[in-house]
């Protein structure tokens, strides 16, 4: 981006005219809560990169409790910015229904012969985009008008250290400035270095980074996927403080924090009137997973604008037309659970279940018969227990102790 600037002139005054059309249009938006349909695409070489459907259930309690802010340590927002912080109004659910129609539990599995995938910061195009095709060892995307598409494989260092992910802001407005979005529909959608997903990963240190386990990193892109930018404007070498997110209500800061979790920083503007600390709780920051707890009013307000405006189709997707009448109605607990699972539902509806380890490993299945199932022979560790009845299934997870 920072190139793109460099020696596209209309590049900046594009960037600008987004947020100059989406305040003028936008207004306060809040109200309904959209839930949007995502599939995971796990792309592996090696089994350790073949992360189990319990990592990607994790994955998704995360950015779930981050984008309605129901995440815990939303209490550790700093009392100057609570006036700010925001739910979104925004929820996230694997499809339950693939492009053909066919039922599907919103993630694949798919082992490629490529050891990594890389970003080649020389290269004409993003190599990264590699992993969003069959025909260079990746996957298809599903139709990305309707899915957000979200690639989980082994992503290659380079000289400027790991890359934890990438995304393309949205498409189709021409304040949005040409080679800024993705360079066709087709590479629509999210990257993720595998180690990140979740937070129960039984692989997050094989990148040796011990402070990006949370799951955070998909809260970030998915912040670029609907339209935000980095709080600090992405000016890196320059006049720092000559650059912005466009966002009214994220203080004006030099740069991302770079992993400090540093709360004294203030970067621009100490001193000044009204002057406000650098947010480093935000999640369009650069920080680590555990100082991230919110979103701003201003910046909801984008990316509900991006949700109707501009990506809609994720709103009237099929991906979530299969019934759930089984799913979504009842609630597991307790959590954690010792000697029985508890469950708000009725044992008459012909239901099954299945549970799995936190590796991908059925340990024990069967019909629902009561109220409740047994775990005591379960070993403590992370678990998730699948119900299913005709083509509805519903995926809860827990941890017994």
């Amino acid at each position: 981006m920072k190139l793109k600037k460099n020696h596209d002139p209309a590049y900046k005054r594009g960037y600008e005219e987004l947020f100059l059309r989406w305040k003028n249009e936008s207004g306060n938006r809040g109200g309904e809560v959209y839930t949007l349909p995502v599939v995971f695409h796990i792309v592996y070489n090696e089994e350790n990169q073949n992360v189990p459907d319990s990592v990607v259930l994790s994955q998704l309690e995360v950015i779930n409790e981050d984008y309605r802010r129901m995440n815990t340590d939303a209490i550790n927002t700093r009392d100057i910015f609570l006036p700010f912080a925001a739910d979104c109004n925004i929820q996230f659910a694997l499809a339950n229904t693939d492009p053909e129609g066919n039922a599907t539990s919103g993630i694949t599995h798919t082992l490629t012969d490529r050891t990594e995938f890389e970003l080649d910061l020389f290269a004409a195009d993003n190599t990264l985009d590699e992993v969003k095709h069959a025909e260079t060892g990746g996957v298809d995307a599903w139709d990305p008008q309707h899915y957000i598409n979200i690639w989980v494989c082994n992503i290659g260092s380079s000289f400027l250290g790991q890359i934890f992910g990438l995304a393309y802001p949205p498409e189709g407005l021409s304040n949005w400035p040409d080679g800024s979005s993705a360079p066709d529909i087709s590479n629509e959608g999210i990257v993720l270095h595998y180690p990140v997903l979740g937070r129960n990963n039984p692989f997050a240190n094989d990148d040796d980074v011990e402070d990006n386990n949370g799951g955070r990193t998909l809260t970030h892109e998915m912040g670029h996927y609907l339209g935000l930018r980095h709080i600090w404007g992405d000016e890196l070498f320059t006049n720092v403080c000559s650059e912005d997110d466009g966002i009214d209500d994220t203080p004006l800061c030099g740069s991302g924090d770079q992993f400090q979790c540093d709360y004294e920083a203030n970067t621009c503007g100490s001193g000044d009137p009204d002057d406000l600390p650098d947010m480093i709780e935000n999640y369009m920051d650069y920080t680590f997973d555990e100082c991230y707890n919110m979103f701003t009013e201003d910046q909801t307000s984008l990316m509900r604008y991006v949700v109707e405006e501009l990506r809609s189709g994720l709103i009237e997707s099929p991906a979530l037309n299969i019934s759930e009448s089984v799913t979504r109605n009842f609630r597991t607990w307790p959590n954690p659970a010792n000697e029985r699972l508890f469950l708000d539902i009725n044992p008459n509806q012909n239901i099954e279940y299945q549970i799995f380890s936190a590796f991908g490993v059925l340990i024990q299945s069967g019909k629902v018969e009561a109220a409740n199932i047994g775990i005591q022979h379960l070993e403590a560790g992370h678990y998730s227990i699948c119900f299913r009845t005709g083509d509805a299934f519903s995926v809860h997870s827990f941890i017994k102790i």
